[in-house]
């Protein structure tokens, strides 16, 4: 049987991460995602298996091959770009490859459930879709499925506001489907649980669920992802790599590979993950879930609590950092406190600064000493102003920021401003991203006033300086200050 692994999507509930990354190569302990979705395909006898790429596609295709690592056989589907996807939707670009009865996995989903069991039991019920289906604590953050006889789905719930729930049984992300399920796709947007499955049951057609009570995690956002970095990190036992070796005899273990220097009176608290090149300074306590990747420097004093850190990161002494992942070349100052948050690749933090939970820093972004970040800092880099000479010029500069747009604007080329100003995408950008009707108005007369050379640039500079210092001016309430400040956030 074929399985379909669904790697088309841009991860946007692991940004910043994913900005650099397609969520697929994002590390879990000592490899990718990736490898441990095909890792369970393999062992439970799938070898044909067909992957569904699209964003930042090259670094999967590259990382997997031909799939012969793994013991399978890869063919890839491109999603074209310019086009969103639904999960299902995805699945008409692959119709030619589905003649027969086959297996649908995310690929932001790590588990122990038994497929090869899943398939008997799709084969013994007959019908034209398997759902695997795991018990959830709370109902209302999944899709819930209630089953009837012969475990039939009789009802789908998404997301039942507590307490109304009339099951705690939610789709795991494994489907078997029957080849002409596909043809009753009708848009390419459609969604398996949203769209697909309910039109199917209002069809006649017959839907099961397979309940497990296997190991099973969404890592697609920053608790699963923790969640299954433990998973990974508890099966080191077994499945360590050749050039891994256990720090001590301490249960569970603590696993490093090549040169980690340990400090004096360090406490290290297993499972945990040390890659080549990790320093750790004296005093330092690591507590279970903790993975520190290549070039990770933690100094005196510092507690990690379930925390990675990605490559090339550097964290300060006396720092408290809990449930949360460090993107790669971040510097963290010292008594820093970080709380289940994701610190973007780049980032730097000022000593004392406070993150607190449910935080994310977009790449680059700087902290300042003493700072408190609550939220969502810098404007998302999938929402750049990208200055161009030409159609598809890039001239290497790109700004995420009013500030950072100011600088810019002194600085580029002068045949770089009128390609933008032409097309109108200055005020695209500060109207539609930085959120200025006033700004977007000013570039508007300016465009039509037909400037060019110096003179445009002048008074382009000039008409940010004055809504800058405008959205600023002390005479305004806190609560407008606090909507029109905001694209100040330095990146």
């Amino acid at each position: 049987m074929k399985a379909v692994v669904l790697a088309g999507g841009e991860g946007t509930r692991l940004r910043p991460l994913t900005f650099t990354r397609p969520k697929p190569m994002l590390p879990l302990g000592p490899n990718p995602i990736i490898h441990y979705v095909l890792s369970h395909l393999s062992s439970n006898g799938f070898h044909d298996i067909i992957i569904i790429v699209g964003y930042l596609k090259d670094q999967l295709m590259g990382y997997l091959g031909d799939g012969s690592q793994f013991g399978v056989r890869i063919t890839y589907v491109v999603e074209p770009e310019g086009v969103a996807f639904g999960t299902a939707g995805s699945l008409k670009l692959a119709a030619h490859l589905l003649d027969e009865t086959f297996l649908v996995v995310q690929s932001d989903t790590i588990s122990e459930i038994s497929l090869t069991e899943m398939v008997h039991f799709h084969l013994d019920r007959g019908g034209e879709v398997s759902i695997a289906l795991t018990e959830v604590e709370d109902p209302s953050l999944y899709g819930i499925v209630v089953l009837g006889k012969r475990e039939e789905i009789v009802k789908f719930l998404e997301k039942p506001a507590p307490g109304t729930a009339l099951s705690n049984l939610a789709s795991t992300g494994f489907y078997i489907l029957e080849p002409d399920v596909v043809d009753y796709i009708e848009d390419e947007k459609w969604d398996f649980a949203r769209d697909l499955f309910p039109y199917l049951m209002r069809v006649g057609e017959h839907l099961f669920g397979f309940a497990s009570k296997s190991f099973w995690v969404d890592v697609g956002e920053l608790k699963g992802y923790l969640e299954g970095t433990g998973w990974v990190l508890r099966r080191l036992d077994q499945d360590a790599p050749i050039d891994a070796r256990a720090l001590g005899n301490s249960k569970p273990r603590v696993f490093v590979s090549g040169n980690v220097r340990v400090g004096q009176r360090v406490q290290i608290s297993g499972p945990s993950w040390f890659d080549n090149d990790a320093k750790i300074g004296d005093d330092v306590k690591i507590q279970p879930g903790t993975v520190l990747e290549e070039d990770s420097q933690i100094r005196s004093g510092t507690c990690l609590d379930q925390t990675v850190t990605f490559r090339h990161t550097a964290i300060g002494s006396n720092c408290s950092i809990k449930s949360t992942i460090i993107g790669e070349r971040a510097i963290v100052g010292d008594n820093v406190t970080i709380d289940r948050a994701i610190i973007g690749q780049g980032c730097t933090l000022g000593d004392r600064a406070k993150i607190l939970p449910g935080s994310r820093l977009w790449p680059n972004t700087r902290v300042e000493a003493d700072a408190t970040v609550d939220g969502i800092m810098a404007v998302p880099r999938d929402k750049s102003f990208y200055f161009d000479t030409g159609l598809g010029q890039y001239s290497g500069i790109l700004v995420s920021s009013i500030g950072e747009f100011l600088e810019a604007l002194k600085i580029v080329p002068l045949e770089s401003l009128e390609y933008h100003i032409g097309r109108r995408d200055f005020e695209k950008w500060t109207k539609d991203v930085l959120g200025s009707i006033q700004l977007a108005d000013n570039i508007r007369t300016l465009r039509r006033s037909q400037s060019k050379g110096e003179e445009l640039r002048h008074q382009l500079v000039d008409f940010v300086i004055e809504w800058a210092e405008a959205v600023s001016s002390p005479q305004e309430t806190s609560d407008q200050r606090k909507r029109s400040t905001w694209p100040l956030t330095t990146v």
